[in-house]
């Protein structure tokens, strides 16, 4: 049965994806995805990378803590951003065609602005979860020796895992990071593509670290 784990399977496409956003509201009301950066795995093959910057019909609004966490240019941002009907058309093809939607923290946090986005232009978007795999809720199922049985479905073992919490057990990308020795550039996270290619070498550890 080892055989039909994903660290084996080199055929399945997975698209990593981060936003970056204006604050950590979880509604549209409130907060909006400036950034998108997605990349796009095959096996141990990055085929495509995208980062796209969205402008929506109202003014951006990055709080001060957001825009000094992830160096948010205003300037660039009005320089190179295109409108959120163009760039859904982008973000929607990737996560459709994919068979893995790749995140970290996706499922508390960028799952809930992407439905949003979703259905400000009319789309469904409850056959994506289903394709979520969150690698904040692996680390958690490995460190809270939580182990995966295919008996139920990966997405019902990642939302078992999902609030657990306990005192000293860091499972945040920096973290991970650093406690699997992987070189990195630590210094610019927070930016979405920065932030998912540090994100591909976690899953790359961790996915010989659980049964998924």
């Amino acid at each position: 049965m080892m055989e039909n784990l994903l660290r084996y399977d080199k055929d399945k496409v997975h698209t990593f994806i981060d936003l970056e956003t204006e604050n950590l509201c979880l509604s549209f009301i409130n907060n909006r995805p400036w950034q998108c950066g997605m990349i796009k795995v095959k096996g141990n093959e990055v085929l495509e990378t995208s980062d796209i910057y969205i402008k929506w019909d109202k003014p951006i609004n990055v709080s001060k803590e957001a825009a000094q966490i992830t160096r948010f240019d205003q300037y660039k941002y009005n320089k190179i951003a295109i409108h959120s009907s163009e760039a859904i058309k982008t973000i929607a093809h990737w996560l459709e065609n994919c068979d893995y939607i790749i995140g970290h923290n996706i499922l508390n946090f960028d799952m809930y602005l992407i439905k949003d986005y979703y259905e400000m232009y009319g789309k469904e978007w409850k056959h994506l979860v289903s394709k979520v795999i969150d690698t904040n809720c692996l680390a958690k199922g490995v460190k809270y020796e939580i182990p995966y049985s295919q008996e139920m479905s990966l997405i019902e073992y990642q939302y078992r895992v999902l609030n657990e919490r306990r005192k000293g057990v860091k499972t945040n990308l920096t973290s991970l990071g650093k406690e699997y020795s992987i070189e990195h550039d630590y210094e610019t996270l927070h930016d979405a593509l920065n932030d998912l290619h540090l994100n591909i070498k976690v899953w790359n550890r961790l996915k010989f670290q659980i049964a998924v």
